[in-house]
């Protein structure tokens, strides 16, 4: 009974049906789109980490001094003895420890990042999985290097090339991408651990990526760690995120503010709408009621013709946000600096559609329908079947 005459209203009523339904759909598609952008901007955060296939990075402050053959350690970084490795790989919750020793070269061409790893690490077979071009380091390679492609491609260096990495020439066997994220921990060369610590007279590791058994017990790693040296700095996702706390917080802030203040909205725009338009159908009002329906039957029509129409505007909404995130893509954030670079990091954030976040809204629609149609129906219970008869 109902529906065939919602939808002739809906049709014949088109300026009207068409604000309502734009209505909900822009607050739909901001609410979306904003969550889209927030959730991305979380993600990021760990990015560096997931993609670099360790869970926390540590690295040691202290008063560096400058080395033989322009190679030194980056500024106020420390190395790890072999009794504090020992110590922090046999923590409880720690998997696996992946050593690596970083440099700085300043040589007369310029400045490059020199990391000595093990090749038969985590963190070396993951490094040899970005190769793109030639082949990754191996144990026992002497004398050899994989350069990060950009750094590659800035001074025109191929495979097979030679580069000078302080006091010695090694050749150029390959050419790795470093994977999405993972710049954070980049550096511009790759070598094997004996060589860098040939070139540079340290013995000790100054970096140390590690795996734990669960994200959940990084804190607890964290406190034992800091009871072996207190001078370690521990790097890791939540790290990072505290660092950009205040940013996300106030997304956060302005995020539920911004959803308060477009429900009160949509819920004017809504209620203004149909409450002008049910004066104008007074006549058909007049009409139904005289033909023996009901004031609850009214009611229910209204409520099934406004949730109709806002769902047809979630709906739209839904699909606009889903064609700016197509768009948009990605977008780019600065990163917390690792401490091995000048300047912050951008790490890309790939957006995706927030199901959790459109169901909510949805559930907001319904909320919304159910508030305006309620109040639509006690504007209709108000007025007597006698004055809608005069109207006709």
């Amino acid at each position: 009974m109902y529906f065939p005459y919602i939808f002739k209203e809906i049709f014949r009523r088109k300026s009207r049906t068409l604000t309502n339904v734009l209505t909900v759909a822009v607050i739909i598609a901001m609410l979306i789109s904003v969550a889209s952008i927030m959730n991305a901007y979380t993600s990021a955060i760990y990015l560096p980490f997931r993609d670099v296939g360790s869970d926390i990075v540590l690295q040691k402050s202290h008063n560096s001094t400058n080395l033989t053959s322009g190679v030194r350690l980056p500024f106020e970084k420390g190395t790890f003895n072999d009794s504090e490795i020992k110590g922090i790989s046999t923590l409880g919750n720690v998997q696996e420890v992946s050593k690596s020793l970083v440099l700085w070269d300043f040589n007369k061409t310029g400045f490059i990042s020199i990391e000595g790893i093990e090749t038969n690490s985590s963190l070396g077979k993951k490094l040899g999985s970005w190769v793109d071009q030639g082949r990754f380091i191996k144990a026992g390679d002497s004398n050899k290097a994989v350069l990060e492609s950009h750094f590659a491609k800035f001074n025109h260096l191929k495979v097979g090339n030679d580069v000078s990495l302080g006091s010695k020439t090694f050749k150029v066997v390959g050419i790795l991408k470093i994977g999405e994220g993972s710049p954070t921990f980049s550096s511009n060369a790759y070598i094997e651990s004996s060589d860098a610590q040939s070139i540079s007279g340290i013995k000790e590791w100054d970096q140390l990526y590690l795996k734990v058994d669960d994200i959940s017990n990084e804190e607890a790693v964290r406190v034992e760690i800091s009871k072996i040296d207190p001078q370690i700095t521990i790097i890791s996702g939540n790290y990072i995120s505290a660092s950009l706390s205040n940013v996300l917080n106030i997304y956060r802030t302005f995020y539920w503010v911004g959803v308060s203040v477009m429900t009160l909205i949509a819920i004017l725009v809504l209620f203004k709408v149909n409450a002008m338009a049910l004066l104008e159908r007074r006549r058909d009002i007049a009409i139904l009621q005289t033909v023996g329906w009901t004031k609850v039957e009214i009611a229910k029509q209204i409520l099934l013709e406004t949730s109709l129409q806002t769902i047809l505007g979630f709906i739209l909404g839904a699909i606009a946000s889903l064609a700016v995130i197509i768009l948009l893509g990605a977008v780019s954030i600065q990163s917390m600096s690792t401490g091995l670079e000048s300047t912050p990091t951008t790490i890309s954030m790939p957006l995706a559609f927030p199901l959790g976040n459109a169901a909510e809204d949805l559930g907001l629609c319904i909320i919304v329908s159910l508030l305006v149609s309620y109040l639509l129906a006690k504007r209709v219970a108000m007025i007597k079947p006698s004055e809608n008869l005069r109207s006709l």
